[in-house]
């Protein structure tokens, strides 16, 4: 072919490899530097030359973030894509689709990049080659085994008709790899027809719209500078210049908040990378002659409504604007460039900020970070480009907005010309800053919820060692584990499923900051050797509030790792609130099971959203409803990310099976209760049973008590600690006359109903009312109290005699005879 048109294509990544290589790729091609490399690559560029015998046309494109979606990736990279074949009229024979060969591709890149290439056309899979680049040299079977590794990138050379080519984007001098290319590329043309890319007739027309665009970008940025050369002229007749300036940075999470908040102080002041922010802090320095105080703030989960945010969360925001008193001077909203600002996202700014009130507006400076993004072009281009959710952004903050690139540090006029907006905002605002309402400040609440997060934690640790005491003899190593997977839609139930199985069997798309794009639509299990044991994770699909259409296929479950599973993993995540109405859904969902399943039952907090903060604090700032579904499952919970210990996991589950004597779920039946008194009749094994877990129950409820010193303590015993006996749920019995009980003191419902009895360890039995009750409503107010027993002083009573001990009065006779 005389005359060869390419166009580079691909995206960007967020881990290890930045760069997918294009701009070097089309300097090789092309034998000299046309593109420039080491900034990112912001709009479409052009070059050409003659090559081996042909004339070759190259055109570079911007990149999109790997994972990105269509709908995330910002409207001005999408318009330059789309544009991109213009530059190579009639269009392009071939559009090179740039992948490093060593980086990862699982399903969410392939299902981003067919997004983004059927934006321009679904014909355009008929003129692509997939372009490895590399560093070093690859063989064929080094490549073919890294395709082992990821179905996915073997799925897009499919579509591709397995066109492919390795290129050492290091090695110039090497010729004849551009050769094989070329030969290619025309081999492909030969094939097609017509042989090359049709451009769209509306990409075409597209010129108009251009030149209002640049009109409207002129205008913009010449009202700016007319608005600021006004503040500026103000500030210096009336000498207004501030010496100390307060800030707090808001934003959504991955916005650049941490990084923003160090550029400004000019050091590390903020702990930045995979270390989420989970707690205001509050940094000082002196930076161009003024003090400055920066306070750093969690950031909401990306696009997450106000509703879903948690309740942790939100106190730290309205809390944020108090640190700083009298208020902050600036409150810098970051915006990522390298997003969209669509519908979605306005919607979390705007109800994340009503968080602070209705005045905060006036205060507020829109930071745009990640300013390297921008390559070279305008800030002011890309806010006319992304339309009218952006534009009420500018409109709600005045048209103040600056942009960071917080990977450039030696570069300090960004800070300076920043510092001097801030001030020109002060001035607007009459020299005031921002004073919130002191009745907003949640200071009290987060010292109580902490508190009372702290005292959840001495009572976790308190009833893990009891009940460890209670079943070491009954807790054993299992060989085999079979687990199912329970949760809400987008919760994370696929990758907790390959976080307990330690690899990837289950296809997912969940990454940091974003949320999947495909759903378990049924059952599937996988299994896997993990600390030695053989075990089994069933995916189900997950469910919402809106519909129960996959109730069938979650109770399915059950079956598909018959005979039963040993644990039923209830998946909820940490970046978002549990409210009343999610409660309403998880308790119609499991419900489904019967009540049997939640003695089965462990909630799994997914995520790493709260870092190094205690999983407690999330659930005692949530409230009732988590609290409740806690409790419902017997206080059994555990935080898992990538990074969790799957033996600790493990072993929790252990502990859950031996107090479930060893037995696995089965869908249980309805049985007929009945209105026979259980003290009339002989007790079965089930129901000894049943009194032996309401004895744990209360056993537990005792030692919180004790915690708590709300009961009277025994003389010479020091508040809060717990040095009772525990009893063995098997071995000898407590009591020196178990001899004359017979072959009932062997059983471990008995050893507890002794225990509790036991003049010495009257104090601990408190008669609480657990939600594990028996059908017998005598038998509920009456098991488990002696009438020696002490209760509290404001216990509703009788001429000061307990109502239950007088009941107990009444039935001791009949209950030694059925003992």
């Amino acid at each position: 072919m005389p005359e060869i048109k390419i166009i580079l294509i691909g995206g960007r990544d967020l881990r290890t490899i930045e760069a997918s290589g294009k701009s070097l790729t089309g300097n090789i091609i092309l034998g000299r530097d046309a593109f420039e490399v080491g900034r990112r690559t912001a709009r479409c560029v052009k070059a050409e030359g003659e090559i081996h015998g042909r004339h070759v046309t190259v055109v570079d494109t911007p990149g999109w973030w790997w994972h990105y979606p269509v709908k995330d990736t910002p409207k001005f990279d999408m318009m330059e894509i789309m544009k991109s074949p213009t530059l190579c009229s009639p269009g392009p024979h071939a559009f090179l689709l740039v992948i490093p060969v060593d980086n990862v591709f699982p399903q969410v890149y392939r299902m981003a990049m067919e997004g983004h290439m059927e934006f321009l056309s679904e014909n355009v899979w008929k003129h692509i080659i997939v372009l490895f680049s590399c560093i070093s040299p690859h063989d064929d079977g080094s490549l073919k085994k890294h395709w082992r590794n990821w179905p996915d990138l073997q799925l897009v050379l499919r579509k591709c008709q397995n066109r492919y080519h390795v290129l050492n984007i290091t090695d110039r001098d090497d010729c004849s790899q551009v050769i094989t290319l070329l030969e290619k590329i025309e081999e492909m043309v030969a094939q097609n027809n017509p042989n090359y890319f049709e451009i769209s007739k509306s990409v075409s027309m597209e010129d108009e719209r251009e030149r209002m665009k640049k009109e409207k970008v002129k205008q913009r940025i010449l009202a700016v500078k007319n608005r600021r050369t006004e503040l500026q002229a103000r500030i210096k007749a009336e000498d207004q210049h501030l010496t100390d300036i307060q800030i707090v940075i808001l934003g959504a999470s991955w916005a650049a908040r941490s990084s923003a908040g160090n550029l400004i102080l000019g050091k590390t002041a903020f702990k930045v990378g995979k270390l989420r922010t989970t707690v205001c802090e509050v940094r000082h320095a002196e930076v161009l002659g003024k003090d400055l105080t920066v306070v750093d703030t969690p950031g909401w989960f990306w696009e997450n409504t106000l509703e879903k945010t948690s309740a942790i969360d939100k106190m730290e925001i309205r809390h944020s604007v108090h640190l700083c008193p009298p208020g902050p001077h600036a409150i810098l909203l970051t915006v990522p460039i390298a997003t969209t600002f669509n519908k979605s996202y306005q919607t979390a700014v705007e109800e994340h900020m009503s968080l602070l009130g209705k005045d905060v507006w006036s205060h507020t400076f829109v930071l745009f970070t990640r300013g390297d993004w921008l390559g070279d072009t305008t800030i002011e281009e890309r806010i006319v480009e992304e339309g009218e959710h952006l534009e009420w952004l500018m409109e709600r903050c005045g048209y103040r907005y600056h942009v960071f690139n917080c990977k450039n540090h030696t570069d300090s006029t960004q800070v300076k010309e920043l510092i001097e907006k801030i001030e020109e905002m002060v001035m607007e605002n009459n020299g005031c800053c921002y004073e919130p309402d002191e009745k907003s400040n949640p200071s009290t609440e987060l010292q109580l919820k902490m508190k009372k997060a702290k005292k959840d934690t001495k009572k976790r640790f308190r009833q893990k060692h009891i009940l460890q005491e209670l079943l070491k003899e009954r807790e054993k190593k299992l060989s085999e584990i079979r687990i199912v997977l329970l949760g809400g839609e987008r919760v994370g139930k696929s990758t907790t499923g390959n976080t307990v199985i330690q690899g990837q069997p289950f296809e997912t798309t969940l990454d940091e900051g974003f949320k999947d794009q495909r759903r378990t639509s049924q059952c599937i299990m996988k299994q896997g050797k993990v600390e030695g044991c053989h075990v089994s994770v069933v995916d189900t699909p997950g469910w919402s509030a809106s519909h129960l259409e996959n109730a069938k296929e979650i109770l399915r479950s059950v079956t598909v790792c018959s005979p039963g599973p040993h644990a039923f993993l209830l998946v909820l995540p940490l970046s978002e609130c549990f409210s009343k109405k999610s409660e309403q859904t998880v308790m119609e969902l499991m419900s489904l099971f019967g009540q049997h399943v939640w003695k089965h039952t462990l909630i799994i907090f997914s995520g790493y959203w709260l870092k190094d903060r205690p999983v407690e604090q999330y659930i005692a700032c949530e409230g009732e409803p988590l609290q409740s579904l806690i409790k419902k499952c017997g206080n059994r919970y555990y935080e898992l990310d990538h990074m969790s210990q799957i033996k600790n996991l493990l072993n929790k589950i252990e502990m859950m099976v031996a107090r479930n004597r060893g037995e696995y779920f089965t869908i249980e039946k309805e049985e007929k209760k009945s209105s026979m008194s259980v003290f009339q009749k002989p007790l079965t094994e089930e129901e000894w049973n049943k009194r032996e877990d309401e004895l744990i129950e209360r056993l537990l409820e005792a030692a919180d008590m004790d915690l708590e010193g709300e009961f009277k303590q025994p003389t010479g015993r020091r508040r809060g600690s717990f040095n009772y006996i525990i009893p063995s749920m098997s071995g000898d019995s407590l009591s020196d006359s178990s001899s004359s009980i017979g072959v009932d003191a062997l059983n471990p419902a008995f050893k507890v109903f002794q225990w509790l009895w036991h003049p010495r360890n009257k104090a601990t039995s408190s008669g609480y009312e657990t939600e594990s009750t028996t059908s017998s409503s005598q038998h509920s107010k009456t098991e488990g109290i002696h009438d020696d027993i002490p209760f509290p002083q404001n216990h509703p009573s009788d001429n000061g005699t307990p109502k239950c001990t007088r009941n107990i009065r009444e039935q001791k006779h009949a209950r030694s005879s059925s003992i």
